[in-house]
């Protein structure tokens, strides 16, 4: 088959997951392209895949929308410019499946276009979610509304109507370029990145639960793909008394976090190594024990970690949980913190808020101490890797596009301009 892989390639994370993928269906002897516009795409090229250029959304202005709170999180021209690039890509390469990951165009696209089209998504990008991405009631006691209980499921069903209605009405271009176009499946907001034909979740329904599911959407397990970096000639880090820490904001974190953390871990005796993202070169190590890098093989440091500090974004959590390490996060945009409230529901971490490790540094020293000083987030994060541990997510993903594209190429639909 010829597979087009369609990620949000400014995010390394959307980039990573069909990456992993990609190298599978090689394995099998398909043939893969990939497209985008950021430099990330360089580590495709560098795999040996052939990168297609397209056109994405800026990810400052998109990341800072998001974080902003603002529900028309991409504008109807850049919607409608994400369509037709998509469209013409797809029709030029004629793929027998098209696989995005962060392409929230490519559900209306894949349709207008007649592509299979396939989604990887988190759970909490699905309509299918059990818990709500907003939680309203939070603040409910615990003695009213029981986990589990009748009264808290009713609450979250109630929640999820509410959110999931105001999100789909106020970025409302999805379901009207849907009505317009007569789509087999109505396209929203709210399920704007799952697939036309399939949806892929990468997640375990043990951290993320769904309600029931239709026959198109299927749990694969959490997907990732490191750096093929080697191991760096400084390690092992030398160490002091105290604990190991990996830190990580992926590539979505705020550049200023990196110089306070830094602070916060030195002036602890603690060490550390930090992963920037390339999103600041101004941090320097202020002693042999913290090591300051762009990239590195997250796995090879966190198995010697005590801690993980991230953003909570989805691949750096299960990588560390998938390895039995706590997590304490500082969380910035909507996904990140429903992730976290997982983390700590699940008793494996806690989350500082940006805004109370800003106002107080100090607060990130605390979580961290408070996780180190009590074995059952170690043990919860135990139990939630040999889950994980279980899951062959690239083989399950190959198996299920090589499902969906056994008829061959789909018939050419013509298509018409979404201005």
């Amino acid at each position: 088959m010829r597979i087009l892989c369609i990620p949000y390639s400014h995010t390394f994370s959307h980039l990573a997951r069909p990456l992993a993928v990609a190298l599978e269906l090689r394995r099998r002897g398909h043939e893969v392209h990939f497209a985008g516009e950021s430099p990330k795409l360089r580590h495709v090229s560098e795999a040996g895949f052939q990168a297609h250029p397209l056109f994405e959304p800026d990810p400052k202005a998109l990341f800072d929308r998001i974080r902003e709170g603002t529900l028309r999180f991409v504008t109807t021209k850049e919607l409608n410019r994400m369509i037709e690039a998509d469209l013409e890509l797809a029709g030029r390469l004629r793929p027998d499946v098209v696989l995005t990951d962060g392409r929230f165009s490519a559900a209306i696209s894949m349709q207008l276009g007649g592509h299979r089209h396939a989604a990887i998504v988190n759970v909490s990008s699905c309509e299918y979610r059990a818990l709500p991405y907003v939680p309203l009631f939070e603040g409910v006691p615990e003695r009213l509304a029981p986990q589990g209980s009748l009264v808290r499921r009713v609450l979250n069903r109630v929640n999820l109507a509410v959110e999931m209605t105001v999100f789909d009405t106020a970025m409302g271009d999805f379901s009207r370029l849907s009505r317009r176009h007569s789509l087999r499946k109505r396209v929203t907001a709210t399920n704007c990145l799952t697939g036309a034909d399939m949806t892929l979740l990468a997640d375990i329904p043990e951290y993320f639960p769904t309600r029931t599911l239709p026959a198109d959407t299927r749990y694969v397990g959490p997907l990732g793909w490191e750096l093929p970096q080697g191991r760096p000639d400084w390690w092992p880090l030398p160490r002091r008394d105290g604990p190991m820490i990996y830190m990580t904001m992926g590539t979505t974190g705020i550049p200023e976090f990196f110089q306070r953390v830094t602070d916060v871990f030195e002036a602890e005796g603690w060490n550390a190594v930090i992963t920037t993202g390339g999103q600041t070169r101004d941090v320097a190590s202020p002693s042999r024990f913290i090591r300051i890098e762009e990239f590195v093989d997250g796995e090879l440091v966190i198995v010697e970690s005590d801690v993980v500090v991230c953003h909570g974004g989805n691949g750096s959590v299960y990588q560390a949980l998938r390895l039995g390490k706590p997590i304490v996060g500082i969380p910035t945009i909507p996904d990140q913190k429903f992730n976290m409230r997982r983390v700590q529901a699940l008793g494996a971490g806690l989350t500082v808020t940006p805004e109370a490790f800003l106002r107080s540094p100090a607060s990130l020293k605390q979580a961290v101490e408070r996780v180190l000083e009590d074995a059952a987030y170690t043990s919860a994060a135990r139990r939630l890797g040999q889950i994980i541990q279980t899951r062959d997510a690239p083989r399950a993903c190959a198996e299920a596009l090589e499902s969906l594209g056994a008829g061959g190429p789909p018939p050419l639909r013509a298509w018409q301009t979404v201005k």
